[in-house]
């Protein structure tokens, strides 16, 4: 298994390229820790700008969110389509669910 060293170059283009972390590790056959690893030296080298999370700040869902939730999953829509119709983390979507009885 290559070592954080030996992956950096490779962890750098693709990350620029903006292949997902999962992705750079399955190609540098390293784990994804070892991934992040090579991620916080490059940012801490100046080489890259990571990438955080698009969610905003843990806001509640709405009434309309709940309602619209509720709808899409019993039109058979997916907890994932769901997620990004509503731009909203997975987990959120299925606790939803779960507390509207659907889960």
């Amino acid at each position: 298994m290559p070592s954080v060293d030996e992956c950096l170059e490779i962890v750098e283009k693709m990350y620029k390229d903006g292949a997902p972390v999962k992705e750079i590790a399955k190609r540098c056959g390293n784990s994804m820790s070892t991934v992040y690893k090579a991620l916080d030296r490059l940012e801490a080298l100046g080489r890259i700008k990571r990438r955080r999370g698009h969610y905003s700040k843990h806001r509640r869902l709405s009434e309309e969110e709940l309602e619209q939730i509720k709808q899409l999953y019993m039109q058979g829509a997916s907890i994932y389509e769901i997620a990004r119709r509503l731009n909203r983390p997975e987990s959120t979507v299925y606790y939803a669910l779960k507390r509207l009885g659907l889960k």
